[in-house]
């Protein structure tokens, strides 16, 4: 049996992620319709006020989301050392830390942040006792995901990802429910959708909590000051703040942006490109979830061939699932979103298109990340990325006080994120000893060579076709020769035979 077998259990990355990408494939259907109830049922206006309002807790929420990184590589590495007790430890120091910054977080929403939602953003007068609302509402519902997430950590780190898609299911539901509730309303809308968000919050991570305490031994939580422990949690999720600011600064920053130079409705427009985004992404990030358990288990364990085997492979499938599912939605962006929403707010379409095309790069780049985390020394790391990710706010601000359309933010944002890929190919692979050369032949060539190939045909044949007979015709087709292009191009040899063995099984029960 060779290393890779040896050391990668391709069984359980296969059945977590089957796992995942059922709970996506009904989160999906679910995010799509709900959406488009909302939109309807809200109106374009008030879906704006709640994608503003939502993105100023957002902001504010960057610490958390630093802590919950820090939480997951702490427990995996250390479970990766078969070494539970420094994972109690570690869920324990970051469960007290995740308390702290909801005090935190309620001091500085409470005080800097009303200040600005009353007198910075550009929302309708009329709108705004609704809007004061919805932000009380989302800073509680930030803070119940804040001490929510160790445990969330928890279940992943242990790659019990059907409890984690069940619960997930049950959200969705909920969500289901709560769309049926807002259209029979009498009451204001907009402030009845955020409480009822807010007590689906509480109900799911309730159900977290019930569970990790039950099951997992290192969550019983116990208040105690391991200052190695802490120092280990709190130098991570330092350098970790800057990651997380500037990506904020990126996302929920430029819509700040876009909402003091253009307004609510372009608000809209970017809320609803955000919702495809993610309905996408959540093929990649489904994967990736199931991979980064075992990325930073196999690098604490001092197997760093097999962490780069899993990287090169992490990587490359990364990028073909988002890939796969983003080109034939990039070709039809107008006509799928005409069929979806009703009203298509002004520049979705174009909103739209330029967020997948980064969306691609980070795809690439993501398993990057994972493993720069797993090596713990990211200081140098992080205050370089982040500073290339914070140019995004400057640059953003400029190109809307000289008049330019506002798609060019999103043109600047792709740039950005172009070079933040470089940056993390050139720092981290001679971290784990992968040669640049190795690198290229494995993850850029062929992920290039693909996107190339496919694209270029498919733009020849959508320029004779339109509406519903293009996305007939350039659906299928982006599948088979992304599929096609994917197995002779983009797969080893012994990733081939893989999936022949598949087929041969698949083919012998049927």
């Amino acid at each position: 049996m060779s290393l890779e077998k040896k050391m990668i259990d391709n069984k359980r990355i296969a059945k977590n992620t089957l796992l995942l990408y059922l709970r996506m494939f009904l989160l999906m259907g679910i995010s799509l319709y709900t959406s488009r109830i909302v939109l309807e049922t809200l109106g374009v206006e008030d879906f704006g006020v709640y994608n503003i309002v939502g993105s100023i807790i957002v902001l504010f929420s960057f610490i958390n989301n630093a802590l919950t990184a820090a939480t997951r590589r702490f427990i995996n590495f250390n479970l990766g050392k078969n070494n539970p007790q420094e994972s109690a430890k570690a869920f324990s120091a970051s469960l007290t830390i995740h308390f702290i910054i909801c005090i935190i977080l309620i001091i500085i929403s409470e005080s800097i942040g009303l200040w600005f939602l009353n007198t910075q953003l550009n929302i309708p007068e009329n709108r705004m006792y609704a809007a004061n609302w919805v932000y009380q509402f989302s800073i509680l519902s930030a803070c119940i995901g804040i001490v929510g997430a160790p445990y969330e950590s928890t279940i992943v780190a242990y790659e019990k990802m059907s409890v984690y898609s069940y619960l997930s299911i049950i959200e969705g539901v909920f969500k289901l429910i709560i769309v049926y509730m807002l259209v029979i309303c009498t009451t204001d809308k907009l402030i009845f959708y955020s409480a009822l968000i807010f007590i689906v919050g509480i109900l799911v991570s309730s159900a977290k909590w019930i569970y990790c305490s039950r099951n997992f031994p290192i969550c019983r939580y116990q208040f105690m000051v391991d200052k190695p422990m802490l120092k280990a949690i709190a130098s991570f999720s330092g350098w970790s703040l800057f990651g997380q600011i500037a990506y904020i600064g990126s996302t929920s920053g430029l819509n700040m942006i876009i909402n003091i130079f253009c307004g609510v409705l372009l608000n809209a427009a970017t809320g609803i490109a955000q919702q495809v985004n993610s309905a996408i992404y959540n093929f990649v990030s489904n994967f990736q979830t199931a991979f980064n358990p075992q990325l930073i288990q196999t690098y604490s364990s001092g197997n760093l061939e097999v962490h780069r085997i899993l990287l090169s492979r992490a990587s490359r499938i990364s990028y073909y699932l988002l890939y796969i599912i983003s080109l034939p939605v990039l070709i039809n962006t107008s006509y799928i979103l005409h069929l979806w929403l009703k009203e298509v707010p002004d520049h979705s379409v174009t909103f739209t298109q330029l967020i997948i095309t980064f969306s691609l790069v980070e795809a690439l780049g993501a398993p990057l990340w994972m493993s720069m985390q797993a090596t713990g020394k990211i200081k140098t790391y992080q205050i370089i990325v982040s500073s290339i990710n914070a140019l995004n706010i400057p640059i953003a601000f400029v190109c809307l006080y000289q008049g330019l359309a506002v798609e060019s933010i999103f043109y600047a944002k792709i740039l950005i994120g172009l070079f933040m890929y470089i940056f993390r190919v050139l720092y981290i692979l001679p971290l784990i000893n992968f040669s640049y050369m190795d690198y290229f032949k494995k993850v850029v060539y062929p992920t290039v060579a693909i996107t190339l190939f496919t694209i270029c045909i498919l733009l020849i044949v959508s320029t004779y076709l339109d509406g519903g007979e293009k996305l007939l015709i350039t659906t299928p087709l982006s599948i088979v020769l992304c599929a096609g292009s994917i197995y002779y191009i983009g797969i080893n040899k012994q990733e081939k035979q893989t999936i022949l063995q598949i087929i041969k099984k698949w083919k012998i029960q049927i």
